[in-house]
């Protein structure tokens, strides 16, 4: 790679960069090796911005970050990208924009509609943080971040797939979208990861006009597969039973295991073919 080339890592989270009960201590190397070469990590999930500043803070990353499916967008101060953001709005220390419907909207016609055709299904909004949490694993404080949503709503769909259908065709009048994660199936507006990878991209490129930026897009779900589609390099990273997820993109490589052992071997596979074995040392 010329020195004008450098790489972007974006990432999904739940069963990429986390593993089942959200640990990365399997990732420490290859996260180690990104922190020492200087390379971003971008955050781009299903899980909320409460959520993952706290995760951001303790993998010691200042990159902005992709929240909710690409709904939101936040730009930490610290990672120096915006001087004079124009349809940002500051939040904190972050430039926060909502690019998707609000989920206000979102879950007005949800519900208007299971209560209409009663559709069997249920999720974040009908839960308190007690049952959040025994749904997803998470503890009370993180259950509680999860909770803060602005864009998306995670259900549990209890009933048939041909109804599903039918709910789905019915939100779509709407401009809402159905989309599979890893736990959940999420209502959402057209933004996606997607868009958000692009638009973190070109804040770079924007930033260092000099630099071509190689993006390395890591997904394990159907919501990662557009993510992947716009990457540079798109990593699979599979689950027990295989990869669920069949990306184009310019190189594509499937890990050889599931979930943060899977990340730390491609990204250290990545680092050695793109930057040179001195990179690893």
């Amino acid at each position: 790679m010329s020195a004008k080339k450098k790489l972007l890592v974006v990432t999904d989270l739940d069963g990429s960069l986390l593993d089942d009960s959200y640990s990365w201590e399997e990732a420490r190397p290859a996260l180690h090796r990104l922190k020492t070469l200087g390379i971003p990590l971008v955050l781009n999930s299903s899980k909320t911005l409460s959520e993952m500043k706290d995760l951001a803070h303790r993998l010691g990353t200042f990159a902005p970050m992709v929240a909710e499916n690409g709904g939101l967008l936040a730009v930490p101060q610290e990672s120096g990208l915006l001087d004079q953001p124009q349809t940002f709005h500051r939040s904190g220390n972050d430039w926060i924009e909502v690019t998707g419907l609000s989920r206000d909207f979102i879950l007005s016609r949800a519900h208007a509609l299971r209560e209409a055709e009663g559709y069997l299904f249920d999720g974040f909004a009908d839960w308190s943080t007690a049952m959040v949490a025994e749904h997803t694993g998470l503890s009370s404080a993180a259950a509680s971040r999860a909770q803060s949503r602005h864009a998306t709503e995670p259900i549990l769909w209890k009933d048939t797939l041909a109804r599903r259908e039918t709910f789905e065709r019915s939100l779509a009048k709407d401009g809402i979208r159905l989309l599979k994660g890893g736990r959940f199936l999420h209502l959402m507006g057209p933004a996606d990861k997607a868009g958000g990878t692009v638009a973190v991209k070109a804040l770079y490129q924007q930033a260092m006009p000099g630099v071509e930026w190689v993006v390395v897009a890591l997904g394990d779900s159907q919501n990662d597969q557009a993510m992947l589609e716009v990457a540079d390099i798109a990593v699979v990273i599979p689950h027990a039973d295989g990869p669920h997820i069949s990306p184009q993109a310019p190189r594509v490589l499937t890990a050889s295991m599931p979930a943060t052992a899977g990340w730390n071997e491609a990204i250290l596979t990545i680092i050695r073919d793109e930057l040179g074995a001195s990179a690893l040392q």
